[in-house]
Parts: structure tokens; sequence; C-alpha cells
């Protein structure tokens, strides 16, 4: 139990810093690029701004349910990596099909999985709904432009 916790615990510091460097980027890189791009096209920039940070989320949380598959697969729970990240997928999106079982000694890491994701896409949605705070000027109590 105490290794399945372990193990656990740096899968989900190695997402934590997957999703901390995205929504740093996004805020370092993708203000002042969403800034002009607004000035100069409102409507247009606006969704493109929205656009480009849905999908950095998506592509954060591919890459945190990759790092699970990849541990399953090196653990020897599933026999290629599209099985294991298709279950990995279930766990994280906290789906839960169950169609696919790990052993006795890997199971804790499925449930261990779904709070991590259940976190990481709390986190996501925190991110787009500060990201749309900023582009129709909500976060600074002026309304939309």
């Amino acid at each position: 139990m105490l290794p399945a916790i372990l193990l656990a615990a740096v899968v989900f510091a190695v997402n934590l810093s997957v999703q901390a460097l995205a929504i740093s980027g996004l805020l370092h890189l993708g203000g002042p690029a969403v800034r002009r791009l607004i000035a100069r096209h409102d409507f247009w920039g606006r969704a493109v701004a929205l656009e480009m940070t849905i999908l950095v989320l998506l592509m954060t949380m591919l890459v945190q349910i990759g790092t699970w598959a990849v541990v399953f697969l090196w653990l020897g729970e599933f026999p290629d990596y599209q099985t294991s990240f298709y279950h990995s997928a279930v766990n994280f999106t906290t789906l839960g099909y169950g169609d696919l079982v790990m052993s006795e000694n890997a199971r804790l890491l499925g449930p261990l999985e779904a709070v991590n994701g259940s976190i990481m896409l709390g986190l996501s949605g925190a991110t787009l709904f500060a990201a749309f705070g900023q582009v129709t000027g909500r976060h600074r109590g002026d309304g939309p432009r």
C-alpha cells in the first residue's frame, strides 16, 4: 500500500509540474500576445485566446494521462501503451468503466489517479474561468468591452 501511495505522489508531483508550467506559460507568454491580438481583432482575438487556452489545457491533460499510462506500462499492468493510456484516461477523468482492472498490487493507483485527475481538471477549469475573465475584462470589474 505504501509503495503505491509513494509512486502516486511522485506521479502527482510530475503532473502538478506539467500543469504549473502550462499555466505559467499561458500567463507569461500568452498575456502580452493576447493583449496585442485583442487590440487588433477584438472579437476574433478573444475567441482565439480562449481557444488557445483550452488547447493548452487539453494538451496538459493528455500529457498527464500519458504519464500515468507510462507508469502502468512500466509496472506491467497492461500489454501495450494504447491499452494503458485508455485505462489511464478512464481513471483520470473519473469515468470508471471498470472494463480493465489492474492487479491487486497496483489497484490502489486507480483511485489515486482519479484524485489526481479531479484536482487537475478542477485547476484547468479555474484557469479557463480566469482566462475568460481576462478576455472579457471582468477581472477588473469593468465588464465586457
